[in-house]
């Protein structure tokens, strides 16, 4: 059904054939870097701006309190999920606005998800306070992302059908989409330091937000949907929200693709989601120390991922998708292990990978610290391929169930891959959290650096002509507690950190390499099938026109 009454159309309108247009393919995907990096900033780093910026009692009893109820809210959340991500793409699937079926719903979430946004790093309630504020603020977060997110990944497969066509525009928005999360995870490993928490996330969370609202905007009536075929438009209007479950169940290359990605999505967010907080554990607290080498390891990220996304294509020509995921995964595992083996104190009271030198990048490239660097462009690099190939499975999953079910139905298959992503960053919180748990390091470490930061940042309140002395009290006390961690509360945390790292990805390569039997040979008889029922419908369609009005032949 038509829920946009209005008879002109301000946005680009439609398009037919295989081929993207130029604008709507550069505008699509490098709106995906703005999308990502507002993303990276929740999903990588409201927590550790939780955890340090002072927000939370400084009593430790309550910090761990507060921390645990937090962690179990993500589990909340999680149930919400499980309803909100497929009820919207059964929502998206049956309403067509006039505008299109996609870019309104992109428009509405971005402009929403970008204010909420704001709210959440710019409005600071403390202790139980800032609890309940997290809460609402974060549910609410978690709704209007989804009307985006379903919105941008749901059109992805409808852009075309054409396998060269589609890796172009795929591995396009991948790398904007890299260089989106790079950048913020650039920002909010070097900028907060002892002094600046309670501050810095604002001054990145709002430009931020402004640039995401703008791109969406721009998608929204700059982009051309594909010219939607009217059998498939009332396909999608019949649409009921068992179908969710009757596609995963029925179509095999779209299930076995769902739990690969999960499994991926648990494993390679776990190094960005704790490597932040071990690496200022490991080498020293704020972007002068740890904060710098987090940096160095994320431009470790986004050359990998880039030079993974710039060769996919070629390597695509020359090895199946199959051969792909069997050498991404090994180098993916032995890189991992070289890593542990180098960043993780396990032969001494350091780890083979350190400096001795004072701080800053002399710190950071110094000694030897490129041996945590090297398996880092290796992983990253391997993460790459494996994930396009897996985005590329899902999205041919796409065509099979219309070529053998009669019915596309992108954003309810779609709807999926949000719902992994959500699921799997909700237990690697999860994770993290057991993980500093057994440690004993929410109790010793991070609530202590939280105190430090919440009586700097009141002092400064009071008492301005005092930031000076009470920023060096503060690096004082933290760096104490940094020095105070013992070996084998880095070790374990290391080993909790690369070991789900590894376990996730070699569960994700057999359960693809296994259960997906979709090869490229295959995915072309199917499309070629499809053209011909295509064309066949488009002449039925008009021998039906004809026969009801003459005068249109």
């Amino acid at each position: 059904m038509s829920l946009f009454k209005r008879k002109g159309d301000l946005t680009a309108g439609t398009y037919e054939g295989e081929k993207v247009p130029g604008p709507t393919k550069w505008v699509f995907s490098t709106a995906g870097l703005f999308r990502d990096a507002l993303y990276a900033l929740v999903s990588g780093f409201l927590m550790t701006y939780i955890m340090y910026s002072g927000v939370l009692s400084s009593n430790t009893a309550e910090y761990n309190q507060q921390i645990g109820v937090i962690t179990f809210l993500f589990v909340i959340f999680l149930i919400w999920d499980g309803i909100n991500d497929p009820l919207f793409g059964i929502i998206l699937e049956k309403c067509h606005f006039k505008s299109g079926k996609f870019r309104p719903w992109i428009l509405i979430g971005g402009i929403l998800n970008s204010i909420v946004v704001a709210l959440l790093f710019c409005v600071r309630p403390t202790g139980w306070a800032f609890v309940a504020f997290w809460a609402v603020f974060y549910f609410l977060w978690d709704a209007v992302f989804t009307l985006n997110d379903i919105g941008y990944w749901s059109m992805l497969p409808s852009l075309t059908s054409d396998e060269k066509e589609r890796n172009r525009i795929t591995t396009l928005m991948s790398i904007f989409i890299s260089i989106g999360s790079f950048s913020m995870y650039a920002l909010c490993s070097v900028l907060p330091n002892a002094g600046n928490y309670t501050t810095i996330y604002t001054w990145i969370a709002i430009p931020a937000c402004v640039l995401f609202g703008i791109s969406q905007i721009v998608i929204f009536f700059v982009c051309k949907e594909k010219k939607r075929d009217p059998v498939q438009d009332e396909v999608s209007q019949k649409t009921k929200f068992r179908d969710l479950f009757t596609i995963l169940k029925i179509n095999k290359p779209l299930r076995i693709s769902v739990i690969g990605i999960f499994l991926y999505y648990i494993g390679s967010g776990l190094m960005i989601g704790i490597g932040t907080t071990y690496f200022y554990l490991i080498y020293g607290y704020g972007g002068e120390k740890g904060g710098l080498v987090a940096l160095i390891f994320t431009v470790m990220y986004v050359l990998g991922t880039l030079i993974s996304q710039l060769v996919f294509t070629s390597l695509s020509k020359k090895f199946s998708k199959q051969q792909l995921l069997t050498g991404s995964c090994i180098l993916a595992v032995v890189a991992y292990a070289a890593f542990f083996l180098v960043g993780v104190p396990i032969f001494g009271s350091e780890p083979l990978a350190y400096s001795s030198s004072g701080s800053g990048l002399a710190f950071a490239l110094g000694g030897t610290m490129f041996l945590n660097y090297i398996p880092a462009f290796c992983f990253f690099f391997a993460e790459g391929i494996f994930y396009l190939v897996l985005l590329m499975m899902m999205q041919n999953s796409i065509e099979y169930n219309e070529w053998k079910y009669g019915e596309r139905k992108e954003a309810v298959a779609f709807s999926w891959r949000p719902l992994d992503a959500k699921f799997s960053s909700a237990i690697q919180k999860g994770v993290i959290y057991v993980s500093l748990m057994v440690t004993g390091l929410y109790a010793s470490v991070t609530s202590n650096i939280s105190a430090a930061e919440q009586e700097m940042a009141a002092t400064i309140s009071a008492h301005p002509d005092q930031a000076g002395s009470a920023q060096e009290t503060a690096k004082g006390t933290i760096d104490a507690l940094i020095d105070g961690i013992q070996s084998w509360q880095k070790v374990v945390l290391g080993a909790c950190m690369v070991g789900s790292v590894i376990v996730c990805i070699l569960a994700a390569y057999f359960v693809v390499h296994f259960g997906y039997d979709l090869s490229e040979a295959k995915y072309a008889e199917i499309v070629k099938e499809l053209d011909v029922r295509r064309q066949k419908d488009a002449e039925d369609e008009k021998s039906k026109a004809e026969a009801i009005d003459p005068s249109a032949q």
